[in-house]
C-alpha cells in the first residue's frame, strides 16, 4: 500500500469511530450540569399554602 492509501484509511476509520462513538454515547441527550446543586429560587412568587389562607 502506498502511503497515500494508508493516510485515506487512517483518517476513514478515525471518522467512523467518532461517528459510532457518538451514536453509542450515553450523551445523546445532550450535555449538561451535574452538579448536584439543587437550590431553587422562586423570586417574586408568593408563598402558597393548601388551605388558601
Amino acid at each position: 500500500m502506498k502511503k497515500r492509501e494508508i493516510f485515506i484509511l487512517s483518517a476513514l476509520a478515525f471518522s467512523v469511530g467518532i461517528v459510532f462513538g457518538f451514536l453509542i454515547s450515553p450523551a445523546k441527550n445532550g450535555f449538561g450540569n451535574n452538579s448536584g446543586n439543587t437550590i431553587k429560587n422562586y423570586y417574586g412568587e408568593e408563598n402558597s399554602t393548601a388551605d388558601g389562607s
